[in-house]
């Protein structure tokens, strides 16, 4: 059994990691007995709540009291290239939140160090494994290669979240940690599953704004626009709207899926029209499930000493992506990309 310390314990570890790692589909395979948190505060309540895990200040006293075979990194970005690094050092696998790294340069370092290493370097771009956005990739694979398609998301969020420090301003809006704002987080998503669907995009079109809060450091509205040899895909996000709301609209002359955040979309193909029943997007609840299949997946590659660098790619190609979109916004002007 593959064990392992989660290495910042926040919101998106005790909401999600931790129960994927304790689900009966993966309990016996692959788990947690430790975590790293530098936070005094949370380190100190997560012992008492989570009992079960060895907690530790620092990586090193982590590594030098466990027999660990991978880290599961949840901290913001920040702080990525740090343990990352370190991990390298000890050679251990890593599975990573999103986004890889605070910037390219940072992404083209640890790109070559982890593809020169026997490291599997999985990132959690989960949504992969969303039923809602498996239908649209069945969608686009069965149409004929040389067909154009139209695909928007529309992303809208009420703010930032606030993680575990609710009576703080989120780390998200501060760019040294974040990197940027709804762009860089709920839009990352969006740009790898983009990126998924159709490869990798010729020219990329960006406007960033602050509508609703102009005292942000980072941008709380953002419109991308990728244009492929296949087509048009438009990201529309927000933390200016009412509610928690997502929908996505792909057209083509053979047919089209509608989703407008229920739970259901209409798939239309060549006449057929279906309605087919898909976990709500908004509603967190079962974002846990698609966790379980990501890591089941890393286990398994890890059993059978298959270091991919798959993951790898399309973290790297993320962020890429993401540095030509806030390239774009600065500099007021399409940008046509190369093929790295």
């Amino acid at each position: 059994m593959l064990n392992g310390a989660i290495i910042g314990f926040g919101k998106i570890a005790r909401t999600n990691h931790i129960g994927a790692f304790q689900s009966k589909e993966l309990k016996n395979i692959i788990g947690i007995s430790s975590s790293v948190e530098v936070v005094d505060k949370i380190r100190e309540e997560s012992e008492k709540e989570y009992s079960r895990f060895t907690f530790y200040k620092s990586l090193d006293e982590m590594y030098a009291n466990e027999k660990i075979d991978f880290i599961d990194i949840t901290t913001p970005p920040k702080y990525h290239k740090e343990i990352i690094d370190w991990a390298i050092e000890k050679g251990l696998h890593i599975i990573c939140e999103k986004p890889f790294t605070l910037s390219l340069s940072e992404a083209k370092v640890l790109y070559e160090k982890l593809s020169d290493s026997e490291i599997l370097f999985i990132p959690c771009h989960q949504y992969k494994y969303s039923q809602l956005w498996g239908e649209f990739k069945s969608f686009v694979d069965d149409l004929n290669a040389d067909e154009k398609i139209f695909l928007q998301f529309n992303i809208f969020r009420t703010g930032a979240d606030p993680g575990l420090n609710v009576n703080l301003p989120p780390w998200r809006l501060n760019k040294e940690i974040s990197g940027g704002g709804i762009l860089s987080d709920t839009g990352f998503h969006y740009l790898y599953l983009s990126n998924w669907l159709l490869g990798k995009p010729q020219k990329v079109t960006t406007i960033n704004h602050n509508l609703a809060h102009s005292s942000f450091q980072v941008e709380d509205t953002s419109q991308v626009i990728l244009e492929y040899d296949r087509g048009i895909i438009q990201i529309n996000l927000t933390w200016a709207y009412h509610a928690r709301r997502n929908e996505a609209k792909l057209i083509s002359k053979t047919g089209s899926i509608f989703y407008d955040g229920s739970n259901y979309l209409i798939k239309n193909f060549n006449g057929k029209e279906e309605k087919i029943s898909v976990p709500e997007a908004s509603d967190k609840s079962h974002y846990t499930s698609l966790y379980v299949e990501l890591i089941s997946d890393f286990a398994e590659d890890v059993q059978k000493k298959n270091f991919h660098k798959e993951g790898l790619e399309d973290a790297y190609n993320t962020i890429y992506l993401l540095d030509k979109c806030y390239e774009s916004s600065r500099e007021r002007k399409t940008i046509e990309l190369r093929n790295e």
